[in-house]
């Protein structure tokens, strides 16, 4: 059994029903976005940092950031499909219904989602690379990604009905310490 989409059209007027179903799709999709965007966007920046700070050869920093964002973007789609899958499993052989107002993807657009996610956040901290030297890139893509972080974090605040920018700071937090962890690692690791 999968996991079905539902949209209580019985108890919603005519009006009523494209609202609510946007809604639904924003409820249902949330988990994907953040997942991926906010995972990717981190990993990517992180490594590159790492490599740029432990090579300083821009082909090796965009070789590894490219690689990470495939990778992590193939992985995450791939996590969300399969814990999807269970989660279908589960509800399924426990009966468990999903309410009137509730709605998820199915597993496959729920990897798909993800996927998509993590390499658009994936692309945020690259660009930069393709685009400058070494040096101004690595500035560009950290102020590139601490900005797309604040929002993606501020975007979450106001759909789930937080603080927004409580919500941005804590995945710069996050974030930070990723990418802060990398540059150690590059700077005690260089190889070039």
């Amino acid at each position: 059994m999968t996991t079905t989409h539902l949209v209580n059209v019985a108890t919603s007027s005519p009006a009523e029903i494209p609202t609510r179903r946007l809604a639904l799709l924003e409820h249902a999709t949330v988990r994907e976005i953040v997942m991926g965007a906010q995972d990717n966007l981190t990993t990517v920046l992180a490594v590159m940092l790492g490599v740029s700070i432990g090579s300083g050869r821009a082909d090796l920093v965009a070789l590894a950031g490219l690689s990470a964002a495939v990778a992590e973007a193939v992985s995450m789609g791939g996590v969300l499909y399969n814990s999807t899958r269970a989660q279908a499993a589960l509800d399924a052989r426990d009966g468990t219904l999903l309410g009137p107002n509730q709605m998820t993807l199915a597993p496959v657009q729920s990897g798909f989602v993800t996927f998509v996610a993590a390499m658009l956040g994936g692309l945020v901290p690259l660009s930069p690379f393709v685009l400058l030297p070494l040096p101004a890139a690595v500035y560009v893509s950290v102020i590139a990604s601490v900005v797309a972080l604040f929002i993606l974090g501020s975007v979450i605040g106001r759909v789930s009905g937080s603080s927004w920018w409580r919500d941005g700071l804590r995945l710069l937090l996050v974030a930070g310490l990723a990418a802060t962890a990398s540059a150690l690692v590059g700077a005690a690791l260089r190889v070039g």
